[in-house]
């Protein structure tokens, strides 16, 4: 009945099912775990009448020409450039760190120098990981990118993950780099922008298809079984010669093989204040030196809710935990722990995958990678192509 099986209702999955649907003409059956679409981009409005992202804040941001044009035909898209912050000893600085920073941190005469001495290191650059600021040859330069390491960095890190930075993937620390100019704002891409109406309207409009079934509240590990051995992959008990998109984790696929990828997720404790508004300056602020929590959002600015919540407003702390799927508060897997040890061990899983001639995993969990918004996007664009030269 159907030309290809897709696994999951987020980016990489939704935007692969449309593509396929909309371009090659194929029917396409998607599963989805969850009551709804849009995976952890899902939001809802709360008994405050104000927009949630139930999953963590999400701000779309690219440069990729392609990227931008095919999301925006699904929604109305609001132009919005991110700022966040940070709290180091007591006194909020913007994040990522820049100029401004510094001025904030150290005396007037100290500052300038430190910032004498970052454009003396990297003329012309506009952006340095903290690594290779922590290299640097110059005493100031190794000061302050110490201090940043040791209050921000390292203790956001060994909350976030549970793990000392040392033991983490260098990409992951390289996220955010420290700025060596005045620039406040969180990204520097092209576009930068939320849908108006919510990511969750989106991705509905997105799989709004004839094309397109849609299966709720369906686990795929009760209807899949993937069977490396004969290279086969079976739909409620017989094998399946069509595509099948799996944008779930792998290690779960195949029965735990090689033993649990470990994953982190998150938990928000949200809290009703009545104050017009929270004492932080940015509508996202990060905690790296306070205990349990990481990040706190006040969705009424972060959405430009405003006008909806007179008088009051809306937090979320953000705590980060290690993913139990047994568990009521740390339910779904948000990030894939990468470091060495563990991409190693996603390698037996994708040898496993790679033995399964129809099975394509992707995304987040399906690759075991952590990826921006709009880079699922674009290798939910190079899955498509590979799925749709599969054929039928």
């Amino acid at each position: 009945m159907f030309d290809c099986i897709v696994v999951g209702s987020g980016f990489c999955g939704s935007v692969i099912a449309r593509r396929l649907a909309e371009e090659c003409g194929w029917k396409v059956l998607l599963l989805e775990r969850r009551g709804q679409v849009s995976g952890n981009m899902y939001d809802e409005y709360d008994e405050n009448g104000l927009l949630i992202q139930k999953y963590g804040p999400h701000v779309f941001h690219t440069s990729i020409e392609e990227v931008n044009r095919f999301v925006t035909r699904f929604s109305r898209m609001e132009d919005y450039t991110f700022k966040c912050s940070a709290e180091i000893d007591g006194t909020m600085v913007p994040s990522p760190f820049n100029f401004k920073t510094v001025d904030l941190l150290y005396p007037p005469e100290k500052a300038e120098a430190i910032k004498a001495a970052c454009k003396e290191a990297w003329p012309g650059r506009d952006a340095v990981p903290i690594l290779e600021m922590l290299q640097n040859d110059s005493p100031l330069v190794k000061e302050y990118a110490q201090m940043l390491f040791e209050k921000d960095y390292m203790p956001y890190t060994c909350k976030q993950w549970d793990l000392r930075p040392d033991q983490m993937d260098v990409s992951v620390l390289n996220r955010v780099q420290v700025m060596l100019s005045y620039r406040d704002t969180y990204f520097n891409d092209t576009y930068e922008s939320m849908p108006a109406e919510g990511y969750t309207k989106l991705f509905q409009n997105m799989l709004d298809h004839p094309n397109i079934t849609v299966q709720l509240n369906t686990d795929a590990l009760e209807v899949l079984q993937a069977e490396p051995e004969s290279g086969r992959i079976l739909y409620q008990g017989s094998p399946v010669a069509c595509p099948v998109v799996y944008t779930g984790a792998l290690d779960e696929l195949f029965g735990y093989r090689f033993g649990h990828l470990p994953y982190r997720a998150l938990w928000f404790e949200y809290k009703r204040l009545e104050q017009e508004r929270y004492i932080q300056e940015t509508p996202i602020a990060v905690y790296p030196m306070r205990p349990g929590y990481t990040r706190i959002t006040e969705y009424k600015t972060f959405l430009r809710q405003e006008e909806k919540a007179p008088g009051f407003t809306v937090i979320a702390l953000e705590y980060p935990l290690e993913y139990d799927k047994e568990s009521e508060k740390a339910n779904e897997p948000s990030y894939p722990v990468v470091n060495q040890e563990n991409k190693d061990t996603y390698a037996k899983y994708a040898g496993l995958a790679a033995g399964i001639p129809n099975l394509f995993p992707c995304g987040r969990l399906g690759d075991y990678k952590y990826y921006n918004m709009d880079d699922v996007i674009a290798r939910a664009f190079q899955v498509y192509e590979t799925v749709k030269g599969r054929g039928r």
